[in-house]
């Protein structure tokens, strides 16, 4: 089975097997709730794909929603229903990335990013910033934006030792391990790489602590025009740390994201603080296309011309990739794990 199909039939097979691993068990209202909830959602994830630009982040949102409040009386203790949205549009006036979203009360949002291990965003998030951190559209970029991208973070298995390995006998301290992964960034090289490092380290919370591995000159290397990687350290936490250890290192500062092996870290938007995850970012932006959508049809559909709009491609592989990623990142929370595909093959 291809992953498109692997994920439908999981959450298809969801409706019956959480029922005795999770809080279904113990109520016929969750129960039916759950049932009802993914029903809904299966139908408008349906519903989207036969509607156009115009209409989709309607029936996308909607039925992220209605996932949410399966995943809510799946696994929350206590009250896990809700009836507000929990966000609010500050103005929809500005071009389309500078639109913020807030969080607003308690609501649907706060719920399921709660239930689903993600950090609470206390500030406004502009739909550039949201943007540019979701890993699949980082390559489609809004007209306009000029937020911090998600970048590839590529980690070792394995601990390194600097410099070059000597014996060592049991009277001398064992060399230094540390552990390794490099970034790879989509801009030209920087010439004052010290004032580059001081701005770009503080933007992405999975690199605190790191440091370059070697030299600049080693650390930092052109993979082609306008782009470079860099690679960093950190000390290992033990010797001879085992492979899981090592991934579970990197998974609390990049985690694998829906294909095997692929990890991006992603930007802050608060300080010293983690993104919401990819679910509920996605949340964030679908919430603030609908309300576009909804509320102003004119400026949405103008955004969409493609004759017109410098945008107006992106926006769309944006609803058509939400296709795809939604129905992946809700069988995710579902199952409060992660479900790592194999990488389409690229030809």
């Amino acid at each position: 089975m291809d992953g498109t199909t692997v994920i439908r039939v999981g959450l298809r097979h969801r409706r019956t097997s959480l029922t005795d691993k999770t809080k279904l068990k113990d109520s016929a209202s969750r129960r039916k709730t759950f049932a009802a909830a993914l029903q809904q959602f299966e139908e408008q994830m349906n519903a989207a794909k036969v509607v156009s630009a115009a209409t989709r982040p309607i029936n996308l949102y909607y039925g992220l929603v209605q996932a949410g409040l399966a995943m809510t009386a799946a696994h929350v203790p206590g009250t896990w229903t809700f009836n507000k949205h929990g966000l609010k549009i500050l103005d929809m006036e500005p071009d389309i990335p500078d639109v913020a979203v807030r969080p607003d009360g308690v609501g649907a949002f706060q719920a399921v990013s709660d239930a689903t291990g993600s950090e609470r965003t206390t500030d406004a998030i502009t739909i550039g910033s949201l943007w540019n951190s979701i890993p699949e559209l980082t390559e489609a970029p809004l007209d306009g934006m000029t937020s911090d991208p998600a970048v590839t973070f590529i980690a070792d298995s394995q601990t390194s030792v600097q410099g070059e390995v000597v014996r060592w006998s049991t009277n001398s301290a064992p060399p230094a391990e540390y552990l390794r992964a490099s970034v790879c960034v989509n801009e030209e090289m920087p010439a004052d790489k010290k004032a580059w490092m001081a701005a770009f380290l503080p933007k992405y919370p999975g690199l605190h602590g790191a440091q370059l591995w070697g030299s600049e000159e080693d650390a930092f290397s052109e993979i082609r025009s306008r782009r470079f990687s860099v690679e960093f350290c950190w000390p290992a936490t033990k010797r001879d740390m085992e492979k899981a250890d090592i991934a579970g290192f990197f998974d609390s500062r990049a985690p694998a994201y829906r294909f095997n092996d692929d990890r991006f870290l992603r930007p802050s938007f608060e300080p010293a603080k983690a993104p919401p995850t990819p679910l509920m970012s996605w949340w964030l932006i679908l919430y603030s296309f609908s309300m576009l959508a909804r509320y102003q049809p004119r400026k949405w559909s103008e955004a969409l011309d493609v004759d017109k709009s410098t945008s107006a491609a992106a926006l769309e592989y944006a609803l058509d990739i939400a296709l795809e990623v939604i129905p992946h990142l809700v069988l995710e929370g579902l199952d409060q794990e992660p479900l790592l595909l194999a990488k389409p093959m690229a030809f």
